[in-house]
């Protein structure tokens, strides 16, 4: 079973990140997904090769990243491309196309977990200064990905 951590939309709050540490040590892979995704940087040093990160609209934006583990493809993107602040449409044909079995994605601020015809379209929200602070973790067994949306404890200080 591989353990994944997904973080989106930080934009520069470490404080509330340097929380999830505890959820890094225990991660097989960690995403982050865009806007101030330089906040991994923090964290490179201990967790770098667990790190796969895609740009945010705040970023220069336009990545997106495909990949694959054992087995299961899925793809990292913003999302600010695709207009998933209107509609999940886009961004779910582009997951047909490129044949994958889930997106993570962000830029919304809304953390969300969707199924549509066999894919899943997540965003873990975001860990802003001024909003809830969401993140997921999922976890791929056999070909099963199930993800769960947390929120991180209530504290004025992050």
């Amino acid at each position: 079973m591989k353990k994944i951590l997904i973080l989106s939309d930080t934009h520069g709050n470490i404080k509330a990140i340097e929380k999830l540490r505890k959820e890094m040590e225990n991660a097989d892979y960690i995403f982050h997904l865009g806007d101030h995704f330089y906040d991994m940087d923090s964290f490179v040093k201990d967790f770098d090769k667990k790190i796969y990160s895609v740009r945010g609209n705040c970023d220069g934006g336009g990545e997106e990243y495909v990949f694959d583990i054992d087995g299961y493809k899925m793809m990292l993107v913003h999302g600010d491309y695709y207009h998933v602040k209107m509609s999940l449409y886009r961004l779910s044909l582009r997951a047909r196309e490129l044949g994958v079995y889930a997106v993570f994605y962000g830029h919304t601020h809304v953390a969300k977990i969707v199924e549509d015809e066999g894919i899943l379209l997540i965003n873990p929200g975001c860990m802003t200064r001024f909003s809830k602070k969401t993140y997921c973790v999922a976890t791929l067994d056999n070909g099963v990905l199930k993800a769960e949306i947390k929120e991180l404890e209530k504290n004025e200080s992050i």
